[in-house]
């Protein structure tokens, strides 16, 4: 048996960590004299010691390592190494991203020069204001209406700030959608031109404090570093000016963790109709948050696939809707399934729907419709169809086999064959022969289908589609560029045509 000091000596640990490791009922000696208090510790205690130096150099706490030495299983024992393997590949994702970021400033600073604006996550209170909003036709205007404000209230309730919540989602050089806001202290007349807010910062948000002849840089810098934090904004910019020159410029935002897994959404929920949502409904515009839009006053230049929207009769699917019920759309995209939340109000006698829909990455944006008919259609009565009964015409140049090349969503004339758009596992077809009788024979991943062609179409009588062709010679080489009408134009959008590119095999 050896003393406490023996045991210091041998294991390399001060004599008052062993007497703290007793203490809490991590290494507890075999022996303890009763008339002297003297510890005695077995040789298998050296054992011991080593294995708490070094599950200690793994980052294991004293509390774990006092639940993994007592563990009974060796399934006991799996399961905490497992907690922290997870908890140390958190730790890790944290510590690259706060790389990646800092390694970003710093680029920044050697190729710009410029002042680096502290970017910060954090929780914010609440701020009683009045408010007006309206379309400004130049940003400056909004800051004569903030003083036209001040100057109607009574001044001692007139707060030491006051913000412009910016709604815009893109830049633009007229029209802004901007509230001016005063803040206030104290109690409103009761008989006024204005009626007390309170905005609420209910998330996270992202901060950038700096001086009001700054703020388009900050306004960059804020998008660069929310960018390089994968952080998202989900609402209004607000601008808050303090009576010393200084503004914080804030936006509510959600940021993805590194543990965030793209799951499928629970669907089992029983069919209950909605006659407000049956019918058609036309695209309005998609904005971050429900309250950023304005009616007439579009946010967004994104060219959606899902320009119209059917609620089908009975809940019916179609296409990426994979049905729906009351308060919920259904959709798949890209082999997930997701339930999309929707609200439909009236406003000045226009009906409108608020879906809260996600994208390919899980997180949802709201897309505002306007009812256009509340019709009761079927999924055949709403696919698009094109001509497809034309007579046979040859094409010499167009004969043989050949094979994919490439998909692309730009017209074929820019096209680059230098440059790989999808890799070639990403791509549907493999190849397509045009025959001298008009046949034509396509082989995709999913296996062949036979379908007709004529001179400058490639048709599919069953599915009603004539997708046109063209053929192009770059470099001594002639491609094949054939439309891609799937779903996105059958049901969505027509203008929204991509292309498949082909060589000869």
């Amino acid at each position: 048996m050896y003393k406490i000091g023996e045991l210091s000596r041998l294991c390399q640990l001060p004599v008052k960590t062993l007497r703290y490791y007793d203490s809490i009922g991590l290494l507890v000696p075999d022996e303890i004299d009763r008339f002297t208090g003297y510890r005695y510790y077995s040789a298998a205690k050296i054992a011991e010691c080593n294995r708490i130096v070094a599950l200690k150099e793994l980052g294991f706490s004293l509390d774990e390592i006092r639940v993994y030495l007592h563990s009974e299983s060796a399934e006991h024992l799996a399961l905490l190494l497992d907690v922290k393997l997870a908890e140390l590949r958190t730790a890790l994702a944290k510590t690259e991203a706060q790389l990646k970021q800092l390694t970003a400033i710093r680029e920044r600073m050697n190729e710009e020069a410029m002042k680096p604006f502290d970017l910060v996550f954090r929780k914010a209170d609440g701020i009683s204001v009045v408010l007006t909003r309206e379309v400004f036709p130049r940003k400056e205007d909004v800051y004569g209406r903030i003083e036209r404000m001040k100057q109607a209230l009574p001044a001692k309730i007139v707060g030491r700030r006051t913000i412009v919540i910016n709604y815009e989602c893109e830049y633009r050089e007229s029209e802004f959608d901007l509230a001016a806001c005063v803040e206030i202290t104290g109690k409103l007349p009761e008989e006024g031109a204005f009626a007390q807010n309170l905005l609420t910062f209910s998330g996270e948000i992202a901060s950038i404090v700096c001086q009001k002849g700054e703020l388009d840089a900050a306004y960059r810098s804020m998008a660069t570093q929310l960018d390089e934090a994968s952080a998202q904004v989900v609402g209004a910019y607000y601008e808050i000016y303090y009576d010393d020159g200084t503004v914080e410029l804030r936006a509510p935002v959600r940021r993805a963790s590194a543990t965030d897994i793209l799951q499928d959404d629970v669907r089992d929920l029983p069919f209950v109709n909605d006659e407000e949502a049956l019918g058609k409904w036309k695209l309005l515009d998609i904005v971050p948050s429900e309250e950023q839009f304005l009616y007439g006053h579009v946010k967004s230049s994104h060219e959606s696939w899902l320009d119209e929207l059917y609620f089908l009769k009975n809940g019916e699917p179609y296409w990426v809707y994979e049905g729906w019920t009351k308060g919920v759309l259904f959709t798949w995209c890209e082999g997930h399934h997701f339930s999309n939340p929707y609200a439909i109000r009236q406003a000045e006698g226009r009906r409108l729907l608020f879906l809260h829909r996600k994208d390919r990455q899980g997180v949802p944006h709201v897309w505002v419709y306007e009812k256009l008919s509340d019709g009761i259609f079927c999924a055949d009565d709403i696919r698009r169809r094109d001509f497809v009964d034309y007579p046979f015409v040859n094409d010499d140049a167009i004969l043989g086999e050949w094979e994919v090349k490439d998909f692309f969503a730009d017209p074929p004339e820019q096209f680059d064959p230098k440059r790989q758009n999808r890799s070639e596992e990403e791509l549907f077809f493999r190849k397509v022969s045009f025959l001298p009788d008009g046949a034509c024979l396509q082989v995709t991943k999913n296996g062949e289908n036979r379908l007709k062609w004529t001179k400058g179409y490639l048709l599919n009588p069953g599915k009603e589609i004539a997708s046109a062709y063209h053929l192009r010679e770059i470099g001594g080489t002639t491609y094949l560029f054939v439309e891609w009408k799937s779903g996105d134009y059958q049901f969505g959008n027509p203008g929204r045509i991509h292309w498949y590119v082909f060589s000869r095999a």
